[in-house]
């Protein structure tokens, strides 16, 4: 289960994931390269001092918690594979972040500066074998609670999708 929400005040936000979690958050600089693909998104996440991972996923946009279905292979030359992806494929379009993550419990607190597009939070909760769809809306809910997420800042679009939009007005 997961959502992604506007950040209109990030210091605030950051202060109270650190509550949440405990503990300072790690840093990921992330550029995600998306291809163009028939079903679904793929896209070669590319990170300074991480391995880089091809991520296959689907997801439907709609604003609120929704699960997501993806497989992740982890890649040890992400150069090569990214010219021969862009060569076979094309590129959609290109995603760069600073990404700060939180642990809270089972579920993954991002606060990202997005490149072009500015803050945003995501919270992505690591489904347990046996958990419900409602225990993962439950938890989800409970942390918007927790993090002063209104639903009004919630957003049913990619980056990606943002970036393409602010392009095309």
């Amino acid at each position: 289960m997961e959502i992604k929400a506007r950040v209109s005040d990030a210091q605030l936000l950051r202060e109270r994931a650190k509550v949440e979690s405990g503990s300072e958050p790690t840093i990921l600089w992330q550029e995600d390269i998306f291809f163009h693909v028939s079903q679904g998104r793929l896209k070669l996440r590319k990170t300074k001092d991480v391995k880089s991972e091809l991520i296959a996923y689907e997801r439907v946009d709609t604003e609120g918690a929704k699960p997501s279905d993806y497989d992740i292979a982890n890649v040890a030359d992400p150069d090569s594979l990214c010219a021969v992806l862009t060569r076979a494929l094309g590129v959609k379009g290109i995603v760069k972040k600073k990404r700060e993550l939180y642990m809270v419990g089972q579920t993954r607190v991002h606060l990202d500066e997005v490149e072009g597009l500015g803050n945003f939070m995501e919270l992505e909760v690591i489904m347990k074998e046996g958990q419900t769809k409602a225990e993962g809306i439950a938890i989800v809910n409970d942390l918007m609670k927790k993090l002063n997420i209104q639903e009004s800042d919630l957003i049913d679009r990619a980056y990606l999708d943002l970036l393409l939009d602010k392009e095309h007005s």
